[in-house]
């Protein structure tokens, strides 16, 4: 009887496992795929801003321009330097705006420790910049997202980014 009880417990044990991994792996392919719930949801990184997205990661504010990082990288390219002299010129000619917040982001590449490191170097690199233009501190602020905010889940280049999300 002790035996048979023994048996039937390794039994329950191993589906048990086999369904915490399938749900586990499902995880995982969603994440590279894109989110099953949303039909034909391959790239995201077309939705508006009832998709969440803010700033200029949405698109919708002419002038202020979200910077791409090249792989593991939070150093400031020529192109880059460029779009941030651009963000600068918009937030000067919109008095309006009170603050600036610089949200750093990451590929799904690297552990969430790191990429939430990553994020707050690219933040900095491109917040030291704009003061170097002449912004003020004291009215940006940064966060890390790392790779908590994918844009696109077909084209990692996206997300490595910083957004900017001007607040008024």
């Amino acid at each position: 009887m002790r035996h048979k009880n023994s048996l039937y417990l390794v039994i329950v044990l191993f589906f048990s496992f086999f369904v915490v991994s399938c749900s586990y792996l499902q995880k995982i392919k969603d994440r590279i795929q894109g989110s099953p719930e949303i039909e034909g949801a391959e790239d995201l990184s077309n939705l508006d801003m009832e998709s969440g997205k803010t700033g200029s990661d949405s698109g919708q504010i002419d002038g202020l321009n979200t910077v791409y990082f090249d792989l593991d990288s939070s150093l400031l390219t020529d192109d880059v330097k460029e779009t941030l002299k651009a963000n600068k010129a918009w937030l000067d000619n919109n008095p309006q705006v009170r603050s600036l917040l610089l949200e750093g982001h990451c590929d799904p590449l690297g552990s969430e420790a790191y990429n939430i490191g990553l994020g707050k170097r690219r933040a900095k690199s491109a917040l030291s910049y704009l003061i170097s233009l002449g912004l003020s501190a004291d009215k940006m602020d940064i966060v890390s997202y790392g790779e908590e905010k994918i844009f696109s889940y077909t084209d990692n280049s996206l997300n490595r980014r910083v957004n900017f999300v001007p607040q008024y």
